[in-house]
């Protein structure tokens, strides 16, 4: 979109130096909203590494200094959408009724994503979509789990003699990638952003140095593609690493949370063995140009 149009939509970036306002205003809230803190956090440490604007802030109309409202796109080899609001959601909902910003312009690696949209918020973002003429398919609703950074920097995590701690570095996409249930074309790279720009951790084999289980830290600056190799699975691994990067992010003033599809029994008792707590809801979406495809 060019400048002209940008600043005739409903849609107007939030500029830099006001980041660190919206972060003030949701740092009051982590107990509602931990997640969205860290990712404000994390855009404004993104501004800090590099020039490029991979993260974009918009607000409608610039409302986000009555009620916090904001919608994020992440479009470095992926086309992905974060909202919230500390109102009712109706400004995110006239935000899809009517900005242009959110068309995928092209973008066809895979379906844009809706990431993460908390259950207060899905109702109004529905009709929206609704009035607009788009249909949905299906839908996946996802428990959010959080744990204050207090509590997470009491954790001691100690690895079994056979293994060891190490952060991820960029190499390690490939893999990450192969065994991701939500590839796509180029998402190794998109993956390869996220490690570059906010990290992850994995544990290694000391026998051979491979790697055998990971997380990365997502756009959220949160807990995300936590995976073990299929030959290690069951030995706590993931356990392991859900309370180092908590702690992690905990020594960074976040509140550590990720998300487990509901229905996924292990993933709810491993979050709850940790002493994380039940946030509710949320649903991550795919959407075409036809219809919103939800998985």
């Amino acid at each position: 979109m060019t400048e002209e149009g940008q600043q005739q939509d409903i849609l107007v970036d939030i500029p830099d130096e006001d980041l660190p306002k919206l972060a003030e205003m949701y740092k009051k809230h982590q107990d509602r909203a931990p997640h969205v803190y860290s990712t404000i956090m994390t855009g404004i440490e993104w501004r800090r590494k590099k020039n490029e604007k991979y993260m974009i802030f918009m607000s409608p109309k610039g409302c986000w200094e009555e009620d916090g409202t904001f919608i994020v796109l992440l479009t470095y080899n992926s086309f992905d959408i974060f909202c919230f609001s500390l109102g009712d959601g109706e400004n995110i909902g006239e935000a899809f009724r009517r900005s242009k910003r959110l068309d995928p312009r092209g973008y066809k690696a895979r379906q844009p994503l809706l990431y993460c949209v908390h259950q207060e918020l899905y109702s109004p973002i529905r009709e929206a979509i609704k009035e607009i003429g788009k249909t949905f398919s299906a839908e996946i609703p996802s428990h959010m789990f959080s744990i204050s950074s207090e509590e997470a920097l009491k954790y001691e995590t100690q690895c079994p003699e056979q293994i060891y701690i190490k952060k991820l570095d960029k190499t390690h996409s490939d893999l990450i990638n192969s065994l991701w249930p939500h590839r796509y074309e180029n998402s190794e790279k998109h993956i390869s952003l996220l490690i570059e720009m906010n990290g992850g951790y994995g544990l290694f084999s000391k026998s051979n140095n491979q790697l055998v289980s990971w997380v990365v830290i997502s756009m959220l600056g949160q807990l995300t593609m936590l995976q073990t190799l299929e030959s290690h699975k069951r030995k706590g691994y993931a356990s392991i690493l859900l309370r180092h990067a908590s702690k992690e992010l905990g020594k960074k003033g976040f509140s550590a949370f990720g998300t487990v599809v509901v229905g996924n029994a292990p993933s709810v008792a491993m979050f709850e063995k940790a002493g994380f707590k039940n946030m509710g809801i949320a649903t991550y979406s795919y959407f075409c140009e036809n219809k919103y495809i939800f998985l």
